[in-house]
């Protein structure tokens, strides 16, 4: 997770610290993300299950999307949407979509880059999610969507897991915030987001007994998991001083290692859970008939959806195609 970088801080992250840009870092939602998959072996589509390599891949991305890596306009956007600084809400219910708490932030004279957009990009990618599912339903065989679901669901993962560390809910993210607002940069978080890339945990040992339930209404679901782990921060600065270097390993016998476990059971389970939800409720997505996505006029098939064997197209819906 990248929050507001300046000049000093990128040299500090490329000359001495390379993972300063990262969130539960990449080999922590590696192994959520491959733990979540093999939690759901039995319940989801095989392409999706048998193909870990790629979901896991792209779990990474989000990180290549802030700073030090990418330009500053795409960090803008980015980053904040791998953090949610609850507390700057006031106690007020959290608006139901991304443009409704933008409103409110200006009603408030809050920046909704300082609160943080997270919860918004779990529902969304998602939603983004089950409609690539439901597509995969009427072209089970169409190798460019199976491809598009892998994608999606690798993005969602890194979202999902950063909703998971605590330190990525509060004002709190890097020391105790400051009377002005600002963090006193300790370097807790990164010793945190470090803590489930140095577990020695196999991927479906980890998942064991796990089941994932769908999760209803997705809004209210992701609000539950940020209150669960709201509830830890001051758990985790009650750890601080056990907390091992970035390049320390881990004690796996310590209260930290108890943490570290207790939070990648959490990853994984909301992640599978979140999978899982978008799996069942793309059967309740109905693709209109024009929808066959970038198909060339020159190639079209058949489509046993169309009424009376014909195929229409969103640019041309106002007319019938014969399919050959």
């Amino acid at each position: 997770m990248a929050r507001g970088w300046n000049l000093t801080a990128v040299l500090i992250a490329l000359g001495i610290c390379s993972a300063e840009a990262a969130a539960w870092h990449g080999r922590g939602h590696d192994l959520a993300t491959r733990a979540a998959l093999a939690a759901l072996r039995n319940d989801m589509p095989a392409f999706f299950v048998d193909d870990t390599e790629t979901i896991a891949h792209c779990s990474l991305d989000p990180d290549a999307f802030t700073r030090p890596i990418a330009p500053a306009e795409l960090h803008d956007q980015e980053a904040p949407e791998q953090y949610f600084d609850m507390e700057l809400l006031g106690g007020a219910p959290v608006p139901p979509n991304r443009y409704a708490f933008i409103e409110f932030c200006a009603a408030k004279g809050l920046k909704p880059n300082k609160v943080g957009l997270l919860p918004y990009a779990v529902v969304e990618w998602t939603q983004r999610l089950t409609v690539a599912f439901a597509e995969h339903r009427r072209w089970p065989d169409n190798m460019d969507i199976r491809i598009k679901c892998l994608v999606y669901a690798g993005l969602l993962a890194h979202y999902a897991e950063d909703l998971t560390q605590p330190l990525h809910l509060t004002i709190h993210w890097d020391g105790r915030a400051k009377d002005d607002g600002n963090s006193p940069r300790s370097g807790i978080h990164n010793k945190v987001d470090a803590l489930l890339g140095k577990l020695q945990a196999d991927p479906c040992s980890v998942a064991k007994g796990w089941t994932a339930q769908p999760l209803g209404e997705l809004l209210p679901a992701v609000l539950a998991e940020i209150a669960r782990g709201r509830a830890l921060i001051d758990g985790v600065y009650e750890l601080e001083a056990q907390l091992p270097g970035m390049e320390e390993p881990l004690d796996a016998n310590g209260k930290v290692a108890d943490f570290a476990r207790g939070r990648l059971d959490a990853a994984g389970k909301f992640l599978a859970s979140l999978y899982l939800t978008a799996w069942l409720d793309s059967q309740k997505i109905t693709l209109p008939p024009w929808y066959r996505q970038g198909t060339p006029v020159g190639q079209l098939a058949q489509d046993a959806n169309a009424p009376d064997g014909k195929v229409l197209y969103h640019g041309q819906s106002r007319q019938k195609i014969n399919a050959p």
